[in-house]
């Protein structure tokens, strides 16, 4: 591992990486899928670093885990961790361990288990929990369970995005809770969008049925295939709507497909997955419709100029946010 490169995914982590760096990092990152590999876990490095957990003696863990990535990995992947914790510690005064060190190093009995995703929209995160669920995660994506999970029933916790593939156990209901709402289904496929940024909260079926639960709604709602509740938190309104499920659900494949949307929703979207602010300074603009197909992995500058072909603006870039005009 090169010392630029390592400079790169450290200032990406950080946040600090000018225009011209963060197109270096993502051609770096997009170049072959091994560098994909060692960013994501250089990640999950990164952000155990910055979670807490007191109960963990950190030195004696961060050993056991350089350790065992040491025998997985080349050296200098070895070298480049011991620089992502170099920083995070320095970051930090009270440092531990997100839940995936606690995957890697043993014991979750004791603890509630979570799972943090990246901001950088090239990986859809994949968990299965113990019953056999298997849930897809987006980026900025905040999921947890605990240890009581499939006792007597099966709850989990999200913030963000994500997409659930639910295992049959009628005697023990699977619930999805988010900002505001709470959504039930025993055996099915469908997709939350609730990140905590947003108004709204959005659930598109895909296959079986569900039955949702809004907080200043005074009806629950049961959703049949290619319907979407779209939940207004600050209104305590909501509509149901009916759609082409697949397109809600393709970003766990690597596509973002956008159809007649205006730009201000497109922007929202693309905010939440690569982690960045768009500022749009024009009202009429954010009006504008736009339909095109991206795909994880790409630069926010060419996702601009994709853009800028059917709508024509203007922006600028520094650091996480984007300006538009």
């Amino acid at each position: 591992m090169e010392s630029m490169t390592s400079d790169l995914i450290i200032g990406f982590l950080k946040g600090s990486l000018n225009e011209k760096e963060i197109n270096q990092f993502y051609d770096w990152v997009n170049e072959t899928p091994e560098n994909k590999q060692i960013f994501f876990e250089a990640k999950m490095v990164y952000d155990a670093c910055l979670s807490k957990r007191s109960n963990i003696d950190m030195d004696k863990s961060w050993q056991r885990l350089l350790e065992k990535k040491q025998k997985q990995a080349p050296r200098k992947i070895y070298t480049l961790f011991r620089k992502v914790q170099a920083y995070a510690a320095v970051a930090v005064i009270a440092v531990a361990f997100t839940s995936v060190l606690f995957w890697w190093l043993g014991d979750t009995s004791s603890v509630p288990v979570a799972r943090y995703v990246g901001g950088d929209g090239i990986v859809a995160d994949k968990v299965v929990l113990p019953d056999g669920t298997e849930i897809s995660m987006g980026s900025q994506t905040n999921f947890r369970y605990d240890p009581q999970y499939g006792k007597d029933k099966r709850v989990v916790y999200l913030e963000g995005e994500a997409f659930f593939n639910v295992a049959k156990q009628k005697d023990k209901p699977f619930i999805v809770v988010v900002n505001g709402q709470e959504i039930e289904a025993l055996g099915t496929k469908f997709n939350v969008d609730a990140y905590p940024s947003d108004s709204v909260v959005t659930t598109t079926l895909l296959e079986g049925s569900i039955r949702l639960v809004s907080e200043r709604v005074s009806s629950s709602t049961v959703l049949t295939p290619n319907q979407q509740y779209i939940y207004h938190k600050n209104k305590g309104t909501y509509k149901v709507a009916q759609v082409d499920a697949a397109l809600y659900t393709s970003w766990i494949s690597g596509y973002y497909y956008f159809h007649e949307e205006n730009l201000e929703g497109i922007l929202a979207r693309l905010g939440n997955i690569y982690g960045v602010s768009f500022r749009i300074q024009s009202d009429k603009l954010k009006e504008r419709r736009f339909t095109g197909t991206f795909y994880r992995g790409q630069s926010i500058k060419d996702i601009l100029d994709i853009i800028n072909i059917s709508i024509p603006i203007r922006y600028s870039i520094n650091n996480r946010q984007v300006t538009i005009n």
